[in-house]
């Protein structure tokens, strides 16, 4: 699905900004340099987006049961010890920033934003669907992975087109606030994962990088619209569950999950150029 989508966002952004060129050429060859001239878009901006998150999130486990494999009871996977905890969601969002135009072609620029989604992907945990002694393990924990608000702060670069178009791209740092959950039922049966019910949950802001590209184009002298996508990677969330009853190997259900964080954004965006 990544490539599908950063395919597509390219695609998309790459043949926009083509057409406006040969639209732009073919009506008024001679005018493009007086057009960007006159019209300069250098000066502080703001706006608001709509659009979509997809997040990436590969979930690994280890470690599983660790004081029973030493004593010779290890649980076994059957079925991987990873999986995908992917999901989408819309997007609302706000930006701001500062543009300097430092040629009639083209422009620099910086810029943050903040945005607000709601990815929640919940399933069997990866990695916990197995065996030990060779029976098989009931009722596996089950696990949440929900990205809720980012932001960042990027550069740009971009390269201005007759029409008052712009094509740019964009990085720089970015920040998510992540949540991982994990539950496990115990019912007696001498075959469940858990020796004890649980229910935890850990959050935190990751930092990463963000990469990605736009067309935008004036409206008036004043009004900004754009299209673009960014993709980030906020890195490996590792996190310790199950931990509070680990004092003996028979009541040991302890597990690690490591997960690889990635989003792949895109927004329609309006913004007043003051």
């Amino acid at each position: 699905m990544s490539r599908v989508i950063v395919a597509f966002c390219l695609g998309g952004i790459l043949s926009l900004g083509a057409c406006s060129f040969a639209s732009g050429a073919e009506v008024i060859p001679k005018a493009a340099a007086d057009i960007r001239v006159s019209q300069n878009w250098s000066g502080f901006f703001a706006g608001a987006s709509l659009g979509a998150r997809f997040a990436d999130n590969d979930w690994r486990t280890s470690d599983v049961m660790p004081l029973l494999c030493s004593v010779g009871l290890c649980f076994f996977p059957s079925a991987g010890t990873g999986g995908s905890m992917n999901s989408a969601a819309g997007r609302v969002g706000a930006y701001g920033g500062y543009n300097w135009q430092v040629t009639p072609t083209w422009l620099v620029g910086i810029e943050s934003d903040f945005g607000s989604a709601s990815n929640s992907k919940t399933s069997t945990a990866p990695g916990t669907i197995g065996t030990i002694l060779g029976g098989v393990v009931t009722n596996p924990p089950t696990a949440t992975v929900k990205d809720t608000w980012d932001a960042s702060v990027r550069g740009r670069l971009g390269m201005l087109l007759p029409s008052n178009t712009l094509l740019f791209a964009t990085g720089g740092p970015t920040w998510q606030r992540v949540q991982l959950s994990a539950s496990c039922i115990v019912t007696g049966s001498g075959t469940d994962f858990c020796s004890f019910p649980h229910n935890e949950s850990d959050s935190k802001t990751l930092l990463g990088w963000t990469v990605g590209g736009g067309i935008e184009q004036k409206l008036s002298a004043n009004w900004l619209v754009r299209l673009d996508y960014r993709y980030a990677d906020y890195g490996t969330y590792n996190q310790l569950f199950f931990n509070a009853f680990s004092r003996a190997p028979l009541f040991d259900d302890r597990f690690t999950a490591h997960v690889k964080v990635q989003t792949q954004t895109a927004n329609v965006g309006l913004a007043y150029k003051f």
